[in-house]
């Protein structure tokens, strides 16, 4: 490798960003210019980054930076080119590309729509720390500066209680903003994070273990509260047998906090049987009665009604509108009030949302599709061309109009459970037009007209989706 000259490196940089816009000749230059600053001492046969399995260029850090410095401005003012190029940095595979690709993320503004899609599809994929930690920090800066109330609604996300397998993305995503010392409103943080630090099962107590830290260097006497308050009224016992294990890692004054509550109790004493040492030596023989029994009267026994099926939540989606996400209010009640259940976001045209659609559902049966405004087309038109998959299928103020929709809604009739909830204020799909399109295309309808307008907010609440969805 040769040295690094930083009046060379700024040049070759500048160069290089000047096909910011042409993402395969970038690519290009990129590689010529990873492989000059090759360090060959590092350089194995595998070319694997250590701990890692992406091939890596063992390129200085510095070379990344200053390559990220003259993009930056680039990216900031050309989001749709910089998603563009992350996604051909991403396809590369390499360990400098994609840091690259999540250093462009970050770049771009946190309301594109295509940015939390590619979030959470690379952050599934990827196994390497390195580039992971990217992806939830670098990435997420804008938003986690911009916008901080949306920015807490993507960790709760990550944290829901039916998605432990995410939780530790969004312990992870949550320290930068922990440590940013600009940041102040820590209650939130400490409600998001309580219930986890009780539930959390063994494999995250790294993590758990950053987090504490984090937070007592933030705001030691509001951990504290929370620590003590979680470990004087826990039931789950492995909340402290956890605790036990990691609170060594922690501040001496954080330990020295905690240490009576950690404290192994005594176990209580069984109480001793009375007369137990009690001889007795004499006894009363009596003659022995002979019982005769008779026979006891056979009663008929009533027939039990027969259960119903218990409703799995994997087996129930909401499908949202257009402009909105798995992050909308709907989702997010959806979601709460019946964990486990199917969230899932939509990007692109109608047609790409079917595709989208098409390996969630699979072909699996049972489900139970909920459907809004645009969702609820996605839901009529999969239910007709699939109605023995679907048990039931209620859709919110449907945007089922033949003008613009007509083409997609050329169905055969189906016979599924269908219930509609439609607003008589609504002035985005027109009650009227709806109606008669769902009577054609659902034979077992029942139509439920409320005093609401589109987003149905009011009606949401009122309604029983436990009798709903049964």
């Amino acid at each position: 490798m040769p040295a690094i000259d930083l009046a060379r490196l700024r040049k070759q940089a500048n160069r290089l960003a000047d096909f910011f816009f042409v993402p395969d000749e970038f690519m290009k230059h990129l590689r010529e210019m990873l492989e000059f600053y090759v360090n060959h001492t590092l350089r194995t046969k595998e070319n694997v980054a250590p701990g890692s399995n992406l091939k890596t260029y063992r390129t200085p850090p510095a070379v990344i930076t200053q390559i990220e410095n003259e993009l930056r401005p680039k990216a900031k003012a050309n989001p749709a080119f910089a998603i563009d190029l992350a996604d051909v940095l991403w396809e590369d595979g390499a360990l400098e590309t994609r840091l690259l690709a999540a250093f462009l993320l970050g770049r771009v503004p946190p309301q594109e729509e295509h940015l939390l899609p590619r979030l959470t599809a690379w952050t599934q994929q990827i196994r390497d720390p390195q580039i992971r930690s990217a992806l939830l920090s670098t990435s997420l800066i804008r938003m986690r500066k911009e916008i901080p109330d949306q920015f807490l609604m993507l960790i709760r996300e990550y944290l829901h209680p039916a998605r432990i397998r995410t939780w530790s993305n969004g312990l992870q995503a949550l320290l930068p903003m922990i440590a940013d010392s600009t940041f102040e409103n820590m209650p939130p943080i400490l409600d998001i994070v309580e219930p986890i630090i009780e539930e959390a099962p063994s494999t995250l107590q790294n993590e758990l273990t950053d987090l504490i830290i984090a937070l007592y260097r933030a705001s030691a006497s509001e951990t504290v509260f929370m620590l003590k308050h979680v470990l004087s009224t826990t039931q789950n016992t492995m909340t402290i047998v956890t605790m036990r294990r990691i609170v060594t890692s922690f501040p001496p004054a954080l330990q020295a906090e905690l240490r009576d509550l950690l404290r192994p109790k005594p176990a209580p004493m069984p109480a001793s049987t009375q007369q137990e040492d009690e001889v007795v030596d004499d006894f009363i023989e009596e003659p022995v009665m002979q019982i005769i029994e008779t026979p006891a009267q056979t009663k008929p026994r009533k027939k039990r009604a027969p259960r119903k099926p218990k409703l799995e939540n994997s087996r129930i989606i909401y499908l949202h509108g257009l402009e909105s996400s798995s992050q909308s209010g709907k989702a997010r009640q959806f979601a709460e009030k019946f964990p486990g259940m199917v969230t899932p976001d939509f990007t692109g045209s109608f047609e790409e949302r079917m595709k989208q659609l098409k390996p969630i559902l699979g072909r699996k049966k049972n489900w139970t599709i909920i459907g809004s405004s645009f969702g609820g087309l996605m839901g009529a038109v999969f239910t007709c061309k699939h109605p023995t998959q679907v048990r039931k299928l209620i859709l919110l103020a449907p945007a089922l109009l033949r003008d613009p929709f007509g083409s997609y809604l050329n169905l055969e009739p189906a016979s599924v459970p269908t219930i509609i909830v439609h607003g008589t204020k609504d002035d985005v799909v027109p009650l009227k037009p709806v109606r008669e399109v769902a009577e054609k295309l659902f034979t077992f309808l029942t139509y439920r007209i409320v005093d609401d307008e589109h987003r149905l907010l009011k009606t949401f609440d009122e309604l029983n989706w436990e009798d709903i969805l049964a």
